[in-house]
């Protein structure tokens, strides 16, 4: 399962929670590719709800 979170102290990034971890991910189109490991403070992150028409170039599940 994959959850998405706004990280409020920078919100042009999302936190991508899957099975191996936290990534921050540029909140664009594609911005899969550009990942890197989450460090931050997960106080600063909320659940996104909308992904406003952004499609993050996820791989799918299988």
């Amino acid at each position: 399962m994959v959850t998405l979170y706004e990280y409020t102290s920078n919100p042009r990034y999302w936190v991508v929670h899957d099975e191996e971890g936290y990534w921050l991910v540029p909140a664009r189109d594609n911005g899969w590719q550009d990942r890197e490991p989450f460090v931050g403070h997960v106080i600063a992150l909320r659940k996104v709800t909308d992904l406003g028409g952004i499609d993050l170039g996820m791989p799918e599940a299988d």
